[in-house]
């Protein structure tokens, strides 16, 4: 029950971030689609950037359970596909339709509604979908680590940085 209590208060940490950061706004979206507003693009910059550092370093501590999920390459693709097609039509990507949702936004509301039956969608396809298109390419558990023999900690640290540099220093608005 603490960590669903603990992952809950995380979740809402996040959706209060997101909200204050203005990933549920229509300007900023339309600017960050536009490449014209940055806002967006720095805020999930930071959030991966710190997120991966502090996944790999509770996992060098000992304090993590990393579990890798198999690489299906078609499962990816058509995930990905669908996921900016989903974007690029609503706005709204799976947490910030959460945020705007809890707003009250009426589109946000039905990117929602959208997302779960297309997940149910998924849900009573997957028998077949698992045949065709995921066990087709099946990859494994692979990792970055493991193909170069690297520890993870030691593409975390430079990836992070890489990506907070980015976010604070290069990214720059653009209004013309």
């Amino acid at each position: 029950m603490e960590l669903l209590l603990t992952g809950f208060l995380i979740g809402c940490a996040f959706g209060a971030i997101l909200f204050l950061g203005g990933a549920t706004s229509y300007r900023k979206i339309l600017g960050t689609l536009l490449l014209k507003d940055m806002t967006i693009i720095k805020l999930m910059l930071t959030a991966i950037g710190v997120g991966s550092l502090g996944i790999y370093l509770l996992d060098f501590g000992g304090l993590a359970n990393m579990s890798i999920k198999p690489t299906y390459l078609w499962g990816v693709v058509a995930g990905g596909g669908i996921f900016g097609i989903g974007w690029a039509i609503s706005g709204y990507c799976p947490g910030t339709c959460l945020v705007g949702a809890s707003e009250g936004k009426l589109d946000a509301l039905f990117t929602l509604l959208g997302a779960l039956f297309g997940a149910f969608v998924f849900a009573m396809a997957f028998p077949v979908l698992d045949a065709w298109l995921l066990q087709n390419a099946n990859f494994g558990k692979i990792t970055l680590e493991e193909v170069i023999g690297v520890s993870g900690i030691y593409l975390a640290i430079p990836f992070s940085m890489m990506l907070l540099f980015l976010a604070f220093f290069v990214l720059k608005d653009r209004y013309e």
